[in-house]
Parts: structure tokens; sequence; C-alpha cells
């Protein structure tokens, strides 16, 4: 019998080999199927909780002992300043116990990830989450709303000095509803916060186009005096301090445009312009307040400038210089533009809105809303007329005799000149809301005071923030406010009438309802600067006002405000 070639045989022993390879490995791939069983591998563990070595049934139950409280706890959400505590259950996230113990590699499988698992003896697993895509979805978006922040824009004004002050534009943010569960998914179950990606939101009127508008009107205007030639009556001059007395900057096509008041410069100017020969003050006719119902101050016709023709003749000259701010007007008569008979046909017949605010105790609140007081009553809105707070009362600075006092800031109180006023604009607001008038501009605080309805409040920040409201009657409004000082054992309060005559049988402004609250946490802060701060509660208010005419319901406006939850502060 002869020998196989070489390489037969070379083949045969390769596959012997080969064969016993299968063999072998078959032999540990079923062994480490059968070790297995039904415990979990001795290294295994869930979000740093150990299970290594036990049942299924054990492990879940060590899981949940361990991460049950953690997996409830509240997770706190931040972007800057904006801080929300989210409950894991009401945004749908729970942990699935069961599941997070098969995840580590525990019980039998033929699958070779499992098995490699085993044989390593397992490792560090992440904890499978269960999401209810409902909830999800409605904490995703709700959270995103409540951390919307606005931008603000910037602002020019001049102060008492006829200087140029320019407020900084604030960038705000957006808050994609995705970005909220990657959150809280990053978050839960082991930490109790979590940073929120936002995106920026510029201000429509950034601090560089005020600077530019500083630059190419609001210096110049104030350059020097404009000479006004009223040929034979005389000259006069308009100051720097005049211009800057009468002059505002609105927000137009994403820039600021200055706006001279006519009646303000009128006023303004009045002194120099008695001194012209040939002229005689008019008067607009207007109400005197008293005990009752107000009473008519007649009118009375004049001879002199008529405030119109003074700001056109102006305004061309207040970007010049030199020899350039020269202009010329001309003396004519002056018929009063609010007659004793308009005011008669305006038929201030009694009361159609009213409101109180109460306030505790405080030095700077009896002078900033004394301040505040005196100077709109007896104010007089014309039919079509817009009352505007910030032309009305203007800067609330030291140099006009505002007090220091607190005033929001974000979800923060601060001190700053002029704190408080925004009681008198919630004052002030409900009386025109409860008349009926129309809402031109108001805007509810981030927080919520008690002293206040709920969404029925208005904040104002001069060059940035106003209350205004337009007299849409056919008669004119005059407005009463009374300010009772606060003492030490005392509260004092606030009290707005609007005069005038309603369209309207009434005006039915029911409580506003509150609703989708917000749990506020707190926080430990430190510094100099720190103050201490109560925690307010977040949530919804709706309201709405009726317009009743002839006993039938013939108008409804309905509004929505979420306030922000105000963290509880602390200072170390």
């Amino acid at each position: 019998m002869t020998n196989p070639p070489t390489t037969t045989r070379r083949v045969r022993i390769a596959a012997i080999v080969a064969g016993g390879a299968v063999v072998l490995a078959g032999g540990t791939y079923v062994a480490a199927y059968a070790a297995a069983g039904d415990t979990v591998p001795r290294s295994a563990s869930v979000a740093g909780v150990a299970i290594g070595g036990q049942s299924r049934e054990q492990a879940a139950r060590t899981l949940e002992a361990a991460l049950g409280p953690r997996a409830t706890a509240p997770v706190t959400l931040t972007a800057g300043d904006f801080r929300i505590p989210v409950s894991p259950a009401d945004a749908g996230l729970t942990v699935d116990y069961a599941a997070s113990v098969t995840a580590t590699g525990a019980g039998r499988s033929w699958a070779p990830a499992h098995i490699w698992k085993v044989l390593i003896g397992g490792g560090r697993t992440a904890p499978v989450i269960s999401v209810d895509r409902t909830a999800m979805d409605r904490t995703n978006a709700q959270v995103a709303d409540d951390g919307r922040l606005d931008p603000r824009n910037a602002s020019l004004s001049y102060d008492d000095k006829a200087q140029v002050q320019i407020e900084a534009s604030v960038p705000g943010r957006t808050i994609d509803p995705a970005a909220v569960e990657r959150a809280l998914r990053s978050a839960f179950p082991t930490q109790d916060t979590a940073a929120l990606d936002t995106r920026p939101v510029e201000a429509e009127v950034t601090t560089a186009k005020a600077e530019q508008v500083r630059k190419d009107w609001a210096d110049p205007a104030v350059s020097g005096p404009v000479t006004v030639n009223a040929g034979d009556a005389g000259s006069f001059k308009v100051t720097p301090a005049m211009i800057a007395a009468s002059t505002g900057f609105d927000v137009t096509d994403g820039t600021l445009v200055p706006r001279i008041d006519a009646k303000r410069l009128e006023t303004a100017a009045k002194p120099a312009i008695k001194q012209l020969k040939g002229i005689q003050e008019g008067q607009d006719a207007t109400w005197q307040l008293g005990s009752g119902k107000p009473t008519i101050v007649p009118s009375k016709d004049g001879r002199g400038i008529p405030r119109d023709a003074l700001v056109t003749a102006i305004e061309p000259a207040l970007t010049k210089q030199g020899d350039e701010r020269k202009v010329s007007v001309a003396i004519t008569a002056v018929p009063a533009s609010f007659t004793t008979a308009d005011a008669q046909k305006a038929d201030v017949a009694g009361v159609i809105g009213q409101f109180t605010t109460y306030f505790p105790h405080a030095d700077y609140r009896n002078t900033n809303l004394g301040l505040v007081a005196s100077r709109i009553n007896g104010y007089v809105l014309l039919p079509g007329e817009t009352f505007s707070l910030n032309d009305v009362v203007g800067r609330r600075d030291a140099a006009s005799g505002f007090a220091d006092g607190w005033v929001i800031q974000g979800t923060r109180e601060v001190k700053e000149v002029g704190g408080g006023v925004s009681q008198s604009a919630t004052t002030i607001f409900n009386a025109a809301f409860a008349a009926g008038l129309e809402d031109v501009e108001h805007h509810p605080h981030t927080l919520w005071f008690d002293r206040y309805p709920p969404g029925r409040e208005a904040t104002v920040y001069y060059g940035s923030l106003d209350l205004r409201f337009r007299n849409d009657t056919d008669h004119a409004v005059v407005i009463e406010a009374n300010r009772v000082a606060s003492t030490p054992g005392s509260q004092g309060s606030l009290t707005v009438k609007l005069w005038g005559a309603s369209p309207y049988d009434r005006v039915v402004t029911p409580d506003p309802v509150k609703s989708n609250f917000v749990t506020p946490g707190s926080r430990t802060l430190t510094g100099a600067d720190c103050v201490p701060q109560p925690s307010f509660q977040g949530f919804t208010a709706s309201y709405y006002r009726a317009f009743i005419r002839n006993g039938v319901e013939v108008k409804r406006q309905n509004y929505t405000w979420k306030y922000s939850a105000g963290d509880e502060i602390r200072c170390a």
C-alpha cells in the first residue's frame, strides 16, 4: 500500500485541526450560554448601581431602590438666569428596570454580543428609559415657550443736561423644543440639573444702530441753539435743553426715528416766545378737578407761533451747524385748538373707569408714586389721542426727583431709580381697561405680585417699554389720580379715575383665571450685591373684557400671559 501524497495529508491534518477548533469554540459558546443562567454578569452596573451576580428580579429591585428617588426628583433646566424644574413623570420619563437588567446581559441567549458580555463579566450599562411621547412633546413645547426671552431694543434719550443717553440692546433667546428633550434625557435619572442649548435672537434695534442715529441726528440736534427770527416781533433761541425736553425716539422700520412733540416744545419755549412783541398767550379749554364732576375751564384764542409751525421751522436746522441753525417764522393768530364749545360737546359725564392699588410702606414708593400722580392728574385725552405714560411722566431719574426702588430684571428684583413706577402703570392700565379704551401697548411683569390682578398689570421702562392707550370714544377723557401715602403702620394706595362718556352700557372684566402652574426652585448666591428673594410661582393667566351695549355683548377681547417661576434666592 502506497502512502497518500504529501499535499493531501496536509489538507487532512488542517481539516482535523479546524474541526477541533470549531468543537472547542462551540464547547466554549455552549459553556458560556450555560454559565449565563438567570443571574446578572458579575461586573454589571446600571447608572453607577452595582447589580453583578444578582438574579434578574433581585437586580430590578436593587435598581428601583437606588434610582427610584432620583428618577422622581425634579430636573432643573437652566438657560442663563432662566431656571425651571421639570418633573420627569410630567415629561413622560420613566426607568424600565426589568429592561435595564436585561440590557446588562442577564439571562441566557445565543446572541454573540450577549455571550461576549457574559464572558467578560458585564460592565457599565445605561438605564433603559421609556418615554410617553405625548407628555414629552407637551413638556418640550411648554419649557421652550417659558424660556423664550424677547430681545430688548436699544433706546436713545436725552438727560436733563441735554446729553444723549443710550440704553444698550439686550439680545433675546429661543429654545428649540428638541433641546429640552436632549437636556432632560442627558440628566435623567442621575442628575438634578441640565443646561439647555439656546439660540440668540438679536434685537431689531441694536446698540450699533442707536450709535449711528446718535452720530447722524441726536448729537447734532443739541449741538447748539436754533435762532428763530419772527420778523418785527423779534427773535428768540430754541436751546438744546428745549430740544432735548421735547424729543423722543420711536422704533420705525428697524431703527430709531426722532420725534419732536409739538406741544412739549411749545411749553418748553414758552418763556422765550413770550418776550416777542405782540404775543398774546392763548389757552385750550380744559377741565378742573374738584370734589365732584370736573368743571370746564374756558378756552382763549391767542396770537403767536402755532406749535406745529415751530416744529416745521426748526427741524431742518437741527442737523446743521453754526450760522445754518437759523430759521424764520411768522406771528399769526393762534385759535385755541380745543375750544369751550368742543369741551361742552365732549361731555365729561362721569367716571367710566376706576382702579385702586395698594402698597406696603416704603419711602421710595411714596415719592415715586406721588410724582407720577401729580404729573397725570388733570391730563386731558381728546378723542382719537393716545396716552403715553413715558411721554406724560418723562424720565424717571434722580434729576426729576425719583428715588431708588425695587424693579424686576429677568426673574430677580434689583434696585434702580424709579422703582415702583410700574404700580402706577398698573393702576392706570386697569382704569383704562375697565373704561373700555383701546389697549395700544402694555407689558405685564415676568413675575407676579399678588397685589395686582394676574395678567392685568403693566411694567414700564423709559425708552423701551411704555403704557399706551387710545381714547377711541367721541368724548374727552380727563384723568384724575390720587396717591395716599403709606406710613410705618399703614399701607398706601393709588387711585386713578377716568372721567368721560362711554359708548357702552358697561365693560365686564371678570377676575383672571390661573392655570399651567410652574413650581419655582431655590438657589444660593454669593457676593456683596446678593439680595434675598422669596419664591414666585409661575403660571398662565387668562382674562377678557366684554363690551355690553343695550344689554347685548357686542365685542369680547381675550388675553393670556405666562409668568415665569422665580427661584427663592438665599445669600451665602
